[in-house]
Parts: structure tokens; C-alpha cells; sequence
């Protein structure tokens, strides 16, 4: 390649930021903020079905959203919306496999291959803990249907791959929990979390905005004091105030009315209003 380069900055290739054209117009980024925050509302979901499935104590350490990730996912589902991947640490699977079996999982660091009974267990944790992830990620409902998805020429983009990281409370070693989102599967999360769209308002535009709300801030109490008397004031301290006779409220910090406070109910209402000409 001959010429001046048409690149002008000295950012590493590594480092740019590739748009992806599927992703402009769509609220993407909302996914992986969902899985944060229903993991942090959950954070016993997977945990409990491996303490009542298998006895295995787990406990969450965090959880990341990978957009890209080299490791591939183990077993692949389709199911009406798209299709969903599994993946899981070589260590919680045996583990899962000798205490379903009733045996005493004990660290190995030698590495047989993945046997018959690995494979069946690793697909029915797949099936399970999606389904699992699904319910939560759709408010009660599920992907559907998980049929294995088994197709050597179809190589599956995956968008988003949800890591889930647990210690285990038997052995003490760190294991991970990998569930892969393909694209048209994040399009459907990424549809029902916008919601519908929000209708346009018909009739006059003048009666219109007579719908719109306002914020009233009514003030019922004030008090001055030195500025070295509030730096002072710690938590706990009591101050003495008096009620306004006549409170005002504001929009905006703008006085708009006058008027007074009654009570009725254990509800304190406010009546008697009068205009405040600003000048």
C-alpha cells in the first residue's frame, strides 16, 4: 500500500469502536444493565436450583456481559424467539455429577475426557438454568420449547454472553456459568423491555398542554441561621422551627399562591389560596 494512510490518529486498531448496523436504532444497551440489576435483585436463582437439585452450596461472586468471548458455547437450543447457549466449568460440573450420584466431589487437577454421563448432565443443567434465566429475564414467562440445535455449516453469532461466577462452599474453587444470546433472541428481549410506543396526542395542541403535569412544592416551614451554624450541624441535631401561618407554593422556585394548612384524617390539606403577584 503506496500513499499517505488515510487514518490521522493514533488510537490501536484494538482500541476503535466497531458500530454493528443490527444495533443502531435499538436499545441494546439495555441488556446487559437488566441482567446486572435482576442479578442483583436475584442473586439466589441458580444458587438455590444447585442447593435443592444437587446439595452444592453456591455462592454468586459477580456477573459480567461479555459482547465477545473465545470460549464457545457447550450446548446450543433453538426455541421460538432464537437461540440460547450453555457453557459450565469443568469443576461445578463433576461436582454436580458425583453429588447427584451421592459421592464426595474432591478437587483433581488431572483432566479425563468428558464422559457420557458428563454430557447428559451438562445438557439437562443447560435446559434447567435456562429456563431458569428466561423466567426472570421475561417476568414469569420462558424462551419456549429448547430443542438441541445440531448443524455443522451453521456457525451461531452469538451477542451476548451473560458469565455467572460462583464459589463453591464444598470444595472452595471458583466456577463459572456461561448462558449465550443470539441475535434474534436479544431483538425480542430488546422489543419487550422498550415497551410499545408511545402514542401521539391528538386534539388542539392548546388543550393539550393543559393535560400536562406540573410539580407544586408547597413550603410550610423556613428558618435563618449563620452559615457557621449550618457547617456545624451533625446528624441527630434538632433544630427549632415554626410553622408558616400562611405557606407558599412554588413552580419552579417561582411563588405562585398563598395558603393555609388543615388537617383532616391524619392528611394535611392545603386551602384558602391566593395569588402572589411576582414582580
Amino acid at each position: 500500500m503506496t500513499g499517505n494512510s488515510k487514518v490521522h490518529h493514533g488510537v490501536p486498531a484494538d482500541r476503535l469502536t466497531r458500530l454493528k448496523p443490527q444495533k443502531l436504532g435499538r436499545h441494546y444497551h439495555k441488556i446487559p444493565q437488566y441482567i446486572r440489576e435482576l442479578t442483583s435483585k436475584h442473586p439466589r436463582i441458580i444458587s438455590d436450583y444447585f442447593l435443592r437439585n444437587y446439595r452444592i452450596n453456591l455462592e454468586l461472586n459477580r456477573v459480567d456481559v461479555h459482547e465477545q468471548l473465545q470460549r464457545p458455547a457447550e450446548c446450543t437450543y433453538r426455541c421460538p424467539f432464537g437461540k440460547v447457549g450453555f457453557a459450565i466449568d469443568r469443576a461445578l460440573l463433576t461436582e454436580a455429577l458425583e453429588c447427584y450420584y451421592g459421592g464426595t466431589c474432591l478437587p483433581s487437577h488431572d483432566e479425563p475426557p468428558i464422559s457420557t454421563s458428563e454430557q447428559r448432565m451438562r445438557e439437562r443443567l443447560g435446559k434447567d438454568i435456562a429456563n431458569l434465566f428466561a423466567r426472570k429475564l421475561l417476568s414469569g414467562a420462558t424462551f419456549g420449547e429448547l430443542v438441541r440445535h445440531e448443524n455443522a455449516y451453521e456457525q451461531v453469532e452469538w451477542e451476548y454472553v451473560a458469565e455467572f461466577s460462583y464459589t463453591s462452599h464444598l470444595t472452595g474453587s471458583q466456577s463459572s456459568i456461561f448462558i449465550f444470546l443470539d441475535n434474534p433472541l436479544v431483538d425480542e428481549l430488546t422489543s419487550r423491555l422498550t415497551g410499545p410506543a408511545a402514542s401521539r396526542p391528538t386534539g388542539s395542541p392548546a388543550n393539550n398542554i393543559r393535560h400536562l403535569p406540573v410539580r407544586l412544592d408547597c413550603v410550610i416551614a423556613a428558618l435563618q441561621m449563620p452559615l457557621a451554624q449550618v457547617l456545624a450541624l451533625k446528624p441527630g441535631d434538632i433544630l427549632m422551627v415554626r410553622l408558616l401561618e400562611r405557606c407558599e407554593v412554588q413552580i419552579n422556585q417561582q411563588k405562585l399562591f398563598r395558603g393555609s394548612l388543615f388537617e383532616e384524617d391524619g392528611a394535611l390539606f392545603l386551602t384558602s389560596l391566593e395569588s402572589v403577584k411576582n414582580p
